[in-house]
């Protein structure tokens, strides 16, 4: 898991700084089948009884599920809050997690000079269109001359870029292949290094149809670098001139080929149906507690529930009331503050409480990086609602 980066303030009422990493996956399932495989990432907790949750939500079978926030059940200290008095919602997952896609593309090989070449063009402008709507997506192309970017992390807009990418012809077909991996996955390390939010996630997908021509690195020295590294790698080769073998060992989780450039299309929806599923496991469940504020460290079991004609699981954590305050509304769709803070694990996977506050004013004072905008949150009042993820 990436290490976080602690977020900074915002404007209107401030939640606690708490939050819990969780280092092992804490499944707790229904005694109904089929069971939902359920991590917990992490909690917070704020005035005046906000409470919000990051999870993992998964079938059986590994593959993501669609539930509502009407699947979202709370047992506190083992009573329910009844479904007239439970205030919840599904928050975008931007709330809580920066997502980085970085695509790389050799455009020094044979499929430039082929007919192929406006396929290749249209691939690519197809994956960023899918995979840059929820994330922060650059675009690189390489030939000897090494990176040329024609889309930042910053670009709010990458139509510009890919206009560019189109129009881009080698000027040094002696590709360092290994050193250019290496050199890409140093450019996401740095970019996440920005990032406000309480996690971050990164991907490389790293496209090349030929072999390495320059001889400075090695594919040893690659595979050391992503063994280093966080970040997801994605390997889409090309065509007859490539090191199927030598490509498969920077494949994490999967590397994808084709031997005929008329194929080509098939490798690139492959990678963005996985990303978009790995996204679809991700929940912000929030909503209002019914628990009183109290200084004492007393903590109280919250059990979370989810279920529906398909599926069950229920997923639990000690939280302390410190944070909430008398008075006020609670509103679940206030975007929570997941902060920096880690904590261990005790025996069994159960992460620890909340430790209370942490450098509420260091957060505060680091500068907030520019927002995409997102999409409307999808929220819920009550049970009879249909709105959703």
């Amino acid at each position: 898991m990436p290490a976080p980066v602690r977020t900074s303030g915002t404007s209107g009422p401030r939640w606690s700084a708490v939050f819990v990493w969780a280092l092992a996956s804490g499944v707790a399932a229904c005694a109904t089948t089929p069971n939902l495989q359920i991590q917990k990432v992490g909690v917070a907790v704020g005035a005046p009884a906000n409470v919000a949750m990051y999870l993992k939500v998964t079938r059986p079978d590994g593959q993501p599920v669609t539930l509502l926030a009407s699947d979202f059940k709370v047992y506190e200290d083992g009573k329910q809050i009844p479904v007239k008095k439970l205030k919840r919602a599904l928050l975008p997952v931007a709330s809580v997690l920066d997502r980085y896609v970085f695509v790389v593309v050799d455009l020094s090989g044979p499929l430039v000079d082929s007919e192929y070449l406006s396929t290749l063009q249209d691939s690519i402008a197809n994956l960023a269109d899918r995979l840059g709507k929820d994330s922060h997506l650059a675009l690189s192309v390489f030939d000897g001359d090494g990176l040329k970017p024609f889309v930042t992390f910053e670009d709010a807009d990458p139509k510009p870029g890919l206009a560019g990418m189109r129009r881009f012809r080698p000027h040094n077909r002696n590709i360092d292949l290994w050193g250019t991996y290496m050199t890409s996955l140093d450019a996401l390390a740095e970019a996440a290094r920005h990032s406000n939010a309480a996690q971050h996630s990164t991907t490389l997908i790293f496209v090349t149809d030929r072999k390495d021509k320059a001889g400075r690195h090695s594919l040893d020295e690659a595979s050391t670098k992503l063994q280093a590294s966080p970040s997801d790698s994605f390997v889409i080769g090309l065509g007859d001139a490539i090191n199927k073998e030598e490509l498969t060992h920077l494949g994490r989780p999967d590397a994808f080929f084709v031997d005929k450039f008329r194929d080509l299309n098939k490798p690139f929806d492959d990678v963005a149906e996985r990303i978009e599923a790995q996204r679809g496991q991700d929940y912000v469940f929030a909503y209002c507690s019914l628990l009183k504020p109290s200084k004492r460290p007393a903590t109280h079991k919250v059990e979370v529930r989810i279920g529906n004609k398909q599926w069950h699981g229920e997923v639990d954590h000690e939280l302390s009331t410190k944070a909430f305050t008398k008075g006020g509304s609670c509103d679940p769709h206030k975007k929570p503050e997941f902060t920096a803070e880690k904590v261990g694990a005790d025996d069994g996977g159960r992460e620890k409480s909340e430790a209370g506050a942490a450098d509420d004013d260091e957060a505060a004072s680091k500068p907030k990086k520019r927002q995409k905008k997102q999409q409307p949150v999808e929220e819920e009042s009550s049970a009879d609602d249909s709105e959703g993820r």
